[in-house]
């Protein structure tokens, strides 16, 4: 037998899955147990005997249509002449591939007659399909393979090195029943792996928990090769799915969020007027109370100022929010509900709020807020604060004192009480403002200041006298206003002048 036929032969039995391998095991009168890898050998090596035998070409040729059948259903019959001829390689292995790793098994190619049609995105537009639809079968408790191959004609390969926004994508969604005449969601099975010419693919093919069509299409266009007529492989894996699934990939037409933005604020808007109006009616209603209330001019997804604020014509609330952030976070997860009163929404239905617009531009940058009346008239809080009065600053804990005044206000006088001379007469350095006893005031006096460093400054009749007297200090004002204890002449550290010279000293 030609070795290039046996080859070719070897490379169709690499692509089959573990239930057709045991087929052809039992067929043939072979052991069906092992892991795939040993199928595989156990087949290869029966063939390649059969092949190198001069009187098994009958049973050779059986085993060959066999295994043709197996890869490429509907190519050949059992039953078919003997003498059948192997097509060309080129032609009679269309999904050929590498070995798929052990453990898990590449599914034959089955092409679904028929497109699929997805729900409308306002940030993809699906220009052309790159891949016919390939079906995932239901694998609930192992794991399968589909391939898909992406050949890039001249003009499209040409397109995509020069057009940022032209992607290639791949879609898949689950099997309803209903896929000819409903718009599919994008769905991928639970368990996924996604590789692109061996590498793997990073996105987030889950979406949401629980929620149906929070899924975006997986972009590859990082991990192809844009040659003309190169054979990109795709490989999806997936795990333990219930029902089936349908993938293949679409060169679709980016569009990013300032153009979605743009669109915005060229298509009609809601009003001034009609904003008014409608809170005018709700102010008319019998049933409602209606006071004024504090618009936010936050947007309540980023927290920022909103630029453009948008809200959707079916929602009845005057707050709206930032087109750019909206559709930012919709581009990630595309729940399309309202943020404020979690309505549900979508792009065609958002419009940019005209009377909001206009208190955007009317306030500075620095306003978070605005009341807004009843009868549409709004007004800034900062604004109608009153300004709080000026006036003393509150006393410290500190001797010294700061009085401060207006400007333009004459500051008032103060009236000042004389302060008895028998008080200063008696109070001196020494003494605190406790009671102490004459040895600790005999020491706190030597080593603070001598008695003779005293000034007098009680304006005495004797001008030839100099003798010091203790200067007048703030706490000394205090013990005037409040009263001193009774003075204690025996523990005193000096005498003042006028008892010097009222009071000499006893011979």
């Amino acid at each position: 037998m030609a070795s290039s036929e046996v080859q070719h032969l070897v490379a169709l039995i690499k692509t089959l899955t573990n239930p057709q391998l045991k087929e052809l095991l039992r067929y043939e009168g072979l052991a069906v147990s092992g892991i795939k890898a040993v199928l595989q050998m156990r087949i290869i090596d029966y063939l390649e005997r059969l092949a190198a035998s001069e009187g098994n070409g009958a049973r050779y040729d059986t085993l060959k249509r066999r295994i043709y059948e197996s890869a490429i259903p509907g190519t050949l019959s059992f039953q078919s002449n003997p003498g059948f001829q192997a097509p060309p390689a080129s032609q009679a292995a269309p999904s050929q591939s590498r070995p798929a790793p052990l453990g898990t098994s590449m599914a034959s190619t089955s092409h679904i007659h028929g497109p699929i049609i997805f729900k409308d995105s306002p940030f993809f537009s699906i220009l052309t399909n790159l891949t016919s639809v390939v079906e995932c079968k239901v694998r609930e408790q192992t794991r399968d393979s589909v391939e898909l191959k992406v050949n890039l004609s001249p003009s499209i390969a040409a397109d995509l090195q020069t057009d940022p926004t032209l992607r290639v994508m791949i879609y898949c969604a689950a099997d309803s029943g209903l896929k000819q005449f409903t718009k599919s969601d994008i769905a991928f099975p639970h368990q996924v792996e996604l590789k692109a010419n061996l590498d793997e693919v990073k996105a987030n093919l889950r979406g949401l928990k629980n929620r149906p069509g929070t899924t975006q299409p997986a972009d590859v266009t990082n991990y192809i090769r844009k040659k003309p007529n190169y054979t990109n492989n795709i490989v999806m894996t997936y795990a333990l799915t219930q029902k089936k699934f349908f993938v293949l990939v679409n060169l679709v037409r980016q569009h990013p969020v300032e153009e979605l933005v743009g669109q915005l604020q060229t298509r009609k808007l809601i009003s001034k007027e009609q904003v008014i109006r409608e809170m005018e009616n709700r102010a008319q209603d019998s049933d409602i109370v209606a006071t004024s209330s504090v618009m936010s001019l936050k947007c309540p997804l980023s927290t920022l100022r909103i630029q453009v604020p948008c809200r959707s014509i079916i929602c009845t609330h005057n707050q709206c929010f930032d087109a750019s952030s909206f559709l930012e976070l919709q581009k990630q997860a595309p729940t399309w509900t309202c943020p404020v009163c979690s309505k549900s929404t979508s792009f065609e239905s958002l419009q940019v709020d005209q009377y909001v617009h206009e208190i955007l531009r009317s306030t500075s940058s620095d306003v978070d807020q605005v009341v807004v009346e009843p009868n549409g008239e709004w007004s800034n809080p900062s604004q109608t604060d009153l300004a709080q009065p000026g006036g003393v600053t509150p006393a410290s804990d500190d001797d010294e004192l700061i009085e401060i005044s207006e400007p333009g206000i004459p500051t008032p006088v103060v009236k000042r009480e004389p302060i008895p001379s028998s008080i200063m007469l008696e109070r001196t350095p020494a003494q605190s403002r406790e009671t102490s006893t004459p040895s600790s005031a005999a020491r706190f006096s030597s080593r603070k200041r001598p008695a003779s460093q005293v000034i007098d400054l009680t304006g005495s009749d004797d001008e030839d006298d100099e003798s010091p007297v203790p200067p007048v200090k703030r706490p000394a004002l205090s013990f005037g206003i409040g009263g001193l204890p009774p003075p204690e002449p025996h523990h005193a550290l000096a005498r003042s002048p006028l008892q010097s010279r009222h009071y000499p000293p006893s011979q």
